[in-house]
């Protein structure tokens, strides 16, 4: 038994399967990338929660208490234990800014935003890490910030030594 090509019943078979396969591609493309966009959103959901728990740290300078003690039993050695509340809250709110800078870096890296964009963040975080208490935020966040990001930073304040 031979199979003809041009048979209809071979060509519309032939067209099913096409179909299928094309449709299936794309719904796993379709599938990987609202995965993907969950997984960023969790993500998101997380810097946002972390973001708001240094909010409050700024808008709630009694709880400079805990920041210190955590610092001391973390950081020994730390000069944070000294600051004085007001310091204290400079300090947190940049934080706040170091980790505003830090995701904004990511977005460029991703090439979420262009080279532009960047370079006008990238002149305010030029600007601020001047601060000391910002070199401070730095210093001892090691670890607790995205690598490249913090190589970045260091080459910064390098550059102005």
């Amino acid at each position: 038994m031979t199979v003809d090509i041009a048979d209809p019943v071979v060509l519309s078979t032939i067209a099913q399967t096409a179909v299928l396969t094309l449709t299936l591609f794309i719904f796993i493309m379709s599938f990987r990338s609202q995965n993907n966009a969950n997984k960023e959103a969790a993500y998101q959901k997380v810097l946002d929660d972390y973001t708001d728990a240094f909010r409050m740290l700024v808008d709630k300078p009694e709880l400079a208490k805990l920041q210190s003690e955590m610092a001391r039993a973390a950081i020994p050695g730390s000069n944070i234990a000294s600051l004085s509340p007001e310091d204290m809250t400079a300090r947190n709110y940049l934080m706040l800014l170091y980790g505003l800078f830090e995701r904004t870096h990511l977005l460029y890296r991703k090439k979420w935003i262009d080279q532009e964009t960047w370079n006008q963040w990238s002149t305010f975080l030029e600007v601020v890490a001047k601060h000391p208490l910002f070199k401070d935020v730095h210093r001892t966040g090691e670890g607790m910030y995205d690598k490249p990001f913090m190589d970045y930073v260091s080459n910064i304040m390098n550059a102005e030594n």
